[in-house]
C-alpha cells in the first residue's frame, strides 16, 4: 500500500489502497462503505459495471460523511 489521496469531495485521508480506473482514482475504505450507504439512500439501482461506475463518479463529488448510516442530515 502506498501514500495515496482520496479521490473523494473533502475527503483528507492518504492511505488508500483501492483504485478506480475511468476518471476516478484512489476511494478510502470508509468512503467505500459510504458509497453502499449512498446507494441505498438515493435509490440508485445500478447494475452494469458503466452504471456502477458513473454513480461513482456523481459520489465522488459529494462531501464526505453525509451518508453515513444513521446520519439524517
Amino acid at each position: 500500500m502506498g501514500v495515496m489521496s482520496c479521490s473523494r469531495n473533502t475527503c483528507d485521508n492518504i492511505m488508500c489502497d483501492t483504485y478506480v480506473d475511468g476518471d476516478v482514482g484512489y476511494v478510502f475504505n470508509e468512503c467505500q462503505q459510504e458509497f453502499k450507504e449512498y446507494l441505498s439512500k438515493e435509490g440508485i439501482r445500478s447494475k452494469t459495471e458503466d452504471e456502477i461506475h458513473r454513480s461513482l463518479k456523481a459520489f465522488i463529488e459529494t462531501i464526505k460523511d453525509d451518508y453515513l448510516q444513521g446520519n439524517e442530515c
